[in-house]
């Protein structure tokens, strides 16, 4: 009822400038913006303007949410977002930012689990995430982790209601040819993680579909010449589902 509301208050976010601060934050914290194209730098800075305004960005465990943590954190999700034109990641009401990594107090079933979590997402709720665990992807490494992409992936996935490794496509071909590729990629990375052969999908991924996703997302992002090379199809069809291809961005 209220969109064209949001839509004009999005409107004048965008139109202020970019401060430079924020610049400088997103240059240190995210080794892809220094790579980025100056459309899509602008881009990015769009994403983050408006994600930093909207959520709610708590701290938990005594945390005080800087505004150098909102940026960085906003800036990876937007990574995400570049081939998109008019999604905010709005179904995200909150974020919320542990010092370190937290003991996650129950799971899925409502048991006491007792583990430690460097990041969640929730279907329908906020991201969870350990700041500690976010500074550690400020740099460009040769394993795929990214706590950000991690768990904004999961969010992505959860769109069509339901957390199960199946993103929604544009098209209904591109959907199938997913679900077939991601099942024997999947089955693959099951039977690695069994034989404790090194992948450079991280093992985590074989836990379930959801995880597959999310796991394949980081490595996107963050591998993107290695997974192109090493398994091609699931790179092209991540290249289809976010419309960028990151292997640009390697210098």
């Amino acid at each position: 009822m209220f969109g064209w509301l949001k839509s004009r208050r999005r409107r004048k976010l965008i139109a202020q400038p970019f401060p430079r601060p924020w610049q400088e934050w997103l240059h240190r914290r995210i080794w892809q913006y220094q790579e980025l194209t100056i459309a899509e730098r602008d881009k990015l800075h769009n994403f983050v303007k408006v994600m930093v305004a909207e959520k709610s960005w708590e701290g938990c465990d005594g945390l005080r949410v800087s505004d150098d943590m909102k940026v960085t954190i906003a800036g990876h999700a937007a990574l995400m977002l570049l081939g998109a034109s008019d999604y905010f990641f709005d179904a995200v009401q909150t974020v919320l930012v542990f010092p370190r990594p937290f003991d996650r107090q129950t799971n899925n079933h409502g048991i006491h689990d007792n583990e430690m979590r460097s990041g969640e997402a929730w279907q329908d709720g906020p991201i969870v995430l350990s700041w500690n665990n976010v500074v550690t992807t400020a740099v460009r490494q040769d394993k795929a982790y990214n706590v950000v992409i991690h768990e904004f992936a999961h969010h992505l996935d959860g769109l069509d209601g339901e957390m199960g490794g199946t993103p929604i496509f544009d098209n209904t071909d591109d959907q199938e040819q997913w679900s077939d590729v991601m099942e024997q990629e999947f089955f693959d990375l099951q039977n690695a993680a069994t034989a404790g052969q090194w992948t450079l999908l991280d093992h985590y991924g074989a836990q379930s579909k959801a995880e597959f996703f999310a796991v394949s997302s980081e490595c996107f992002f963050e591998t993107p010449v290695e997974l192109r090379r090493s398994h091609p199809e699931l790179y092209s069809m991540l290249q289809t589902y976010y419309r960028i291809d990151p292997v640009k961005w390697i210098s």
